[in-house]
């Protein structure tokens, strides 16, 4: 199946009807605002709810740790730390189900020449959910919940929104969907470098260890990726 975009009958811009776009700019002309406004207006109601809203969230507080595991981990966890491994958590969750969308996408569509197979993808969903069950492994042994969701992690959730609704979204093919998977790559990789750094300042070695770890998947992620997109779009 041709996964590229075709030609076909968009009625979605005006360049094909003049006569209509002409009626449709009088009718503006006819049917001015009620009111005058202006560029500024909108940043400023945005000002005021900024400084009149609360955060998102907060940090949970620490949970009983066994102390056995708390050694093993490291000296302890920062409040930025616990926040960022709540982000890496709700991420690494959120990438497992791209991934089983973008298998289904491949058994609905088809391959491409130079694209995922069935089995690369399930391989790449399977690591993302491996990062998963050891995060909340780290979460737990510092004290944390790894049900709450902090302040980074309800940043990740809703920055990840829109590529869900993407890969899900029926009409969008295996190639059209890997542009999606490319966003949340990129950003997992600079995530997860986010996390290294804060866990080596609180001297998290083990989670130094799995972030390390976790980083050079990522890059073969998003390096196979690329690869799969550039393959796709030279298909003529």
């Amino acid at each position: 199946m041709n996964q590229n975009a075709t030609l076909g009958d968009n009625v979605t811009g005006i360049g094909r009807n003049a006569t209509r776009a002409e009626e449709m700019q009088r009718g503006m002309e006819n049917f001015p605002p009620t009111s005058v406004g202006t560029r500024e207006g909108p940043g400023k109601v945005r000002v005021q709810y900024a400084r009149e809203g609360h955060q998102v969230g907060s940090i949970p507080k620490p949970v009983e740790v066994k102390e056995k595991l708390k050694s093993a981990l490291g000296a302890g966890a920062s409040p930025t730390l616990m926040d960022k491994l709540g982000q890496r958590l709700a991420f690494e969750r959120t990438g497992t189900r791209l991934y089983e969308a973008l298998i289904s996408k491949h058994e609905a569509f088809g391959g491409f020449d130079g694209g995922p197979s069935r089995a690369q993808l399930l391989e790449i969903l399977n690591e993302e959910h491996r990062h998963f069950t050891e995060l909340e492994r780290h979460v737990i042994a510092l004290g944390g919940d790894p049900t709450a969701v902090t302040p980074s992690a309800n940043l990740a959730a809703v920055a990840t929104e829109g590529v869900l609704k993407l890969i899900t979204d029926p009409r969008n093919s295996l190639l059209q969907s890997l542009e999606g998977i490319l966003i949340a790559e990129l950003v997992d990789n600079d995530g997860w470098q986010m996390l290294c750094d804060a866990a080596r300042n609180d001297g998290v070695d083990e989670l130094v260890d799995l972030c390390e770890e976790a980083t050079a998947a990522e890059q073969r992620h998003l390096e196979n990726v690329r690869a799969w997109l550039a393959a796709g779009c030279a298909i003529e």
